[in-house]
């Protein structure tokens, strides 16, 4: 069943820059769709087209076969709340513990504050806890986040988009500014949401052994178009070196 649909989308930005050129798109509830391409392809801005953080310039976007493009205030707001979304720079609150990074998430349940001066009802702790106990990081929940590594703050950022109970989840190259190894055990926890939780994720990538590890589907986007949609398994190095160029040793991870 498809869960979002994209039709003829396109997104000009006022510099005169086309980031996406006629994008039509189905995601199906419960996919792992990854999204690959160059850096400036339009990967980003079709994340955020979906969820209405980018207004598109033409097109439609779909959720459940509602149009979603054109809607405002509340109802944008009940549309956002049912889609979580990851970035690549974490957006933590260094400062703060990782537990109170994680009720963070809540903050379209609660009035405002309850986050302002720390206070949540019990039951939302318990569940900030259990999202913890998914990510692997409930033994750092009254740590500061500050001392966490790069991995542990994405999973601390994962943790918090679930607490939204989303639909849908968005991660916007989550594992660009991190290692080989600590890229995979971040794959394998939004792997483990989509799989155990059922939550349907677009996930942008660089890395082609993640797309083949992690991905049941692929887009791939070069100057704002599709140039290849299927199975993970059907990118051959051919194929890679088409939608990288030059670039495509560089775009690999072991």
């Amino acid at each position: 069943m498809v869960l979002v649909e994209l039709q003829q989308v396109r997104k000009v930005f006022p510099n005169g820059v086309v980031a996406l050129d006629g994008i039509s798109l189905q995601v199906q509830r419960g996919e792992f769709l990854a999204v690959i391409g160059l850096s400036g392809s339009g990967k980003s801005t079709l994340l955020r087209c979906i969820n209405r953080l980018v207004e598109p310039t033409d097109g439609r976007v779909l959720f459940e076969g509602r149009d979603v493009t054109h809607i405002r205030g509340r109802e944008l707001r009940q549309y956002r709340s049912q889609i979580g979304m990851v970035f690549q720079q974490f957006n933590v609150i260094e400062r703060r513990t990782v537990l109170e990074n994680v009720l963070v998430g809540t903050l379209g349940r609660v009035p405002v504050w309850r986050s302002l001066v720390g206070s949540f009802p019990r039951e939302l702790v318990e569940e900030a806890l259990q999202k913890l106990e998914i990510v692997g990081l409930a033994e750092k929940a009254f740590d500061r986040v500050r001392a966490l590594s790069g991995g542990q703050k994405q999973r601390v950022a994962l943790a918090r988009a679930l607490m939204q109970h989303p639909r849908l989840l968005l991660a916007d190259e989550p594992v660009a500014s991190l290692d080989p190894a600590t890229s995979h055990s971040v794959m394998r926890y939004l792997e483990e949401v989509n799989r155990q939780l059922g939550v349907t994720i677009v996930c942008s990538l660089h890395f082609l052994s993640l797309v083949r590890r992690y991905a049941s589907r692929v887009v791939a986007l070069r100057t704002g178009r599709i140039v290849f949609e299927g199975s993970p398994e059907e990118i051959t190095e051919e194929w890679f070196r088409h939608i990288y160029g030059e670039e495509a040793h560089e775009v690999d991870i072991r």
